[in-house]
């Protein structure tokens, strides 16, 4: 770990991150943010046939009586652990130190000190590297070359 680098520890504390640290950790991002990409369309997928289900169905999909009710109960429980599966590798990634800021877009942010001051290195997924940094409330919007 570089002297730039403090990691304080996963238990909700900040790891600041040098430049080079966050880069090297973009590969294993860009990996698990891909299995979230796949935990995710299968959620959607199921939440879709519940939708249908719900929409053909109404309020009578929760009667007993219901000859597709089981099926729903069926779907219901697997959107619910594929949810479980997603929360828990969003959660797996940010006990790295990083912030997911949107998983769908990948914009991660680290902490970092710029100048003494503490302020986000941003990526975005598809980028090569980490080229921009914005304040702490600077957001997307802000984002301003490290050069």
């Amino acid at each position: 770990m570089s002297e730039e680098s403090e990691e304080i520890g996963q238990d909700g504390q900040v790891r600041f991150f040098s430049i080079d640290e966050a880069n090297d950790l973009i590969p294993a991002l860009e990996e698990k943010l891909r299995a979230c990409d796949q935990i995710l369309i299968e959620i959607r997928s199921v939440s879709e046939l519940t939708e249908d289900m719900e929409w053909y169905w109404g309020e009578s999909i929760n009667d007993d009586s219901n000859p597709d009710r089981v099926e729903y109960l069926k779907l219901e429980e697997e959107k619910g652990v594929r949810i479980d599966r997603w929360n828990n590798a969003i959660r797996d990634i940010e006990d790295t130190g990083v912030m997911i800021k949107n998983p769908d877009l990948g914009l991660v942010d680290f902490y970092s000190i710029r100048d003494g001051q503490v302020v986000f290195l941003c990526w975005q997924r598809g980028e090569p590297e980490v080229r921009y940094w914005h304040t702490l409330d600077g957001g997307y919007g802000g984002r301003r070359p490290l050069e």
